[in-house]
């Protein structure tokens, strides 16, 4: 207990006195004081001390009573009841500073409540993703400017709406199941939900729920929830599932599809394709398709068909071999002034090598029975001409003479047509088949001899070479096959501007080189168009063609054979 003097109250309540005892007197100054002393300290922040008075007559107790007092006695007076009354406020001295430190904490609380609330507030209206409160029955208390650009609602459309409103049917399960987990007691509930935008389409949205639960019965008193927008993801993501679907269904196809696009780069080309090539997909898209795609059959039409078409093209495959393909080609019109070009192609090598095959066997026949035909006929006549030419022996006129003479050179170069021609009837009984490439070189020559004068100079030089691997019927046919299309490489009108040369050669210890070239004034590249046939046959000996080809210089082929075991 401390008994301050009037002058030192304010002192004694800065000072943090808990009792602060107040002695009046008679006098009126100084009871004029002691009131004074009396309201600076209830005036204090926090109710000041606990204030005892000690007045000196009944009326003075009134009037400090009035003034806030929290005790009196009349002084002097009795000791014990001073002593009580001294305990009793103690007591209310304790119970002061609990309030007070109640108070303060309470007040504290209410400042960061405040504080977090404008945080939160704060937070949300920064943010880009959704920041909502809900009551516990899914009432929206609260969300943030976010929802303008994720839904197009402003703020207070939404507020006092339910949270099933604008969501979508099929994700009513999603939202209670969720809800569910934490009624169950979870402290985070996540879900993948659509909510209706105000334009009418809907919003893909990643949720995650927080509940603000009752610290004393832990009951639910509000939702929390933060939702982020996943529309582009998803769709992205769908996007990517249909574009693999898509490239599933054309790599079911089993021919070579690819599509190009106005810039003409292939957008498109499945599996098939790719391995057509022997090359990856990634190395395959974005790709010129000139430079890729197999090249047309005598030059390239219309690149961009009105309709559909369908042509012949030819390509060199990963392994080497040549091989032609039927390629069907559609143009579509996706947008106004955008176009795609498919093509579907069929690889018709073996079917064309069966044709050639049909080709050969009509060949064989047809030269087997024309030379048969001929050829006893013909043995008549030779043998007629010499009797006549015997018979008339020296009586025979100079005339006469000359015209059994070239009657006689007539009939020899029938029977050497003939015994040419029955090359392509031969069929090797050998294993394996081995063929004299001189002979099958100068049969070819012979056989071709009227169809290239019409347009060449014919030149050869036929060196002795080994035996080659290879039946003679199905080798001749190559050579007269790649005669012929030299030939027709080569403008008509000026034979002697013209040349078609054949050189047979040695090429090493296990190869034999025939080299077929044609060359003269506007000369066309064009034997490399339809090299099918006499590939085929070539290269089914162990063979191969190399091919040059320019404007203006024409076509050079040489056919390598190899050499007989």
């Amino acid at each position: 207990m401390t008994v301050v003097p009037a002058l030192e109250v304010a002192a004694a309540s800065s000072a943090g006195t808990g009792i602060a005892v107040l002695v009046s007197s008679e006098d009126e100054q100084d009871f004029a004081s002691i009131m004074a002393a009396c309201r600076a300290l209830r005036s204090a922040a926090d109710g000041g001390p606990v204030v005892l008075a000690l007045a000196a007559t009944p009326e003075h107790v009134e009037v400090l009573c009035d003034e806030g007092v929290d005790d009196f006695m009349l002084w002097p007076g009795n000791e014990s009841l001073f002593t009580s009354r001294v305990g009793l406020l103690f007591r209310r001295v304790a119970q002061r500073k609990k309030d007070a430190v109640r108070a303060a904490m309470l007040g504290d609380a209410l400042r960061h409540a405040e504080r977090s609330e404008q945080r939160f507030r704060h937070l949300a209206e920064s943010s880009t993703e959704i920041l909502a409160r809900f009551s516990p029955g899914g009432v929206r208390l609260y969300i943030s400017p976010a929802c303008r650009t994720v839904l197009g609602y402003e703020p207070d459309e939404l507020l006092g709406s339910s949270i099933l409103d604008i969501l979508h049917p099929s994700d009513v399960s999603k939202l209670l199941e969720a809800l569910g987990a934490l009624d169950a007691g979870a402290q985070v509930a996540g879900a993948i939900i659509r909510l209706q935008r105000k334009d009418g389409e809907y919003a893909w949205l990643e949720t995650i729920s927080r509940p603000v639960r009752d610290p004393r019965t832990d009951v639910i008193e509000e939702l929390v929830t933060v939702s982020r927008d996943i529309t582009q993801m998803i769709h992205a993501e769908q996007e990517k599932l249909e574009a693999e679907a898509r490239l599933a269904v054309i790599d079911a196809i089993p021919d070579p599809l690819s599509v190009e696009d106005d810039t003409g780069r292939i957008t498109i080309a499945n599996r098939a394709f790719c391995a057509l090539l022997g090359r990856s997909r990634e190395e395959v898209l974005g790709q010129s398709a000139d430079a890729l795609k197999p090249a047309p059959k005598g030059g390239r039409p219309d690149r961009w068909p009105q309709t559909g078409d369908e042509r012949e093209v030819t390509l060199t495959a990963p392994d080497g071999s040549r091989r032609v393909l039927a390629e069907k080609r559609a143009l579509l019109a996706v947008r106004k002034e955008e176009r795609l070009l498919v093509s579907v192609l069929r690889d018709i090598t073996e079917q064309r090598q069966r044709e050639a095959e049909a080709r050969l066997a009509t060949a064989a026949a047809l030269s087997a029975g024309v030379s048969h035909e001929i050829n006893n006929p013909l043995s008549y006549l030779i043998g007629n001409i010499k009797f006549v030419a015997e018979a008339l022996g020296a009586t025979k006129s100079a005339d006469v003479a000359k015209a059994l003479e070239e009657a006689a050179s007539g009939a020899k170069r029938i029977a050497t047509i003939v015994r040419d021609m029955r090359i392509l009837g031969e069929a090797s009984r050998g294993t394996p088949a081995r063929t004299n490439i001189k002979r099958v070189v100068e049969a070819a020559v012979l056989l071709t001899s009227g169809a290239i004068e019409t347009r060449a100079r014919l030149s050869s030089e036929v060196a002795d070479v080994p035996l080659v691997a290879g039946e003679p019927a199905r080798v001749a046919l190559a050579l007269v096959d790649v005669l012929l299309r030299t030939v027709r490489a080569l403008p008509e009108g000026d034979p002697k501007a013209n040349e078609v040369r054949v050189v047979l050669a040695p090429a090493g210890e296990d190869m034999v080189c025939l080299e077929v070239s044609g060359s003269g004034r506007g000369a066309e590249p064009g034997a490399e168009a339809g090299l099918s046939l006499s590939e085929s046959i070539v290269s089914a000996h162990g063979g191969r063609i190399d091919v040059e080809s320019a404007p203006g210089r024409g076509t050079r082929l040489r056919l390598m054979f190899p050499v007989a075991g």
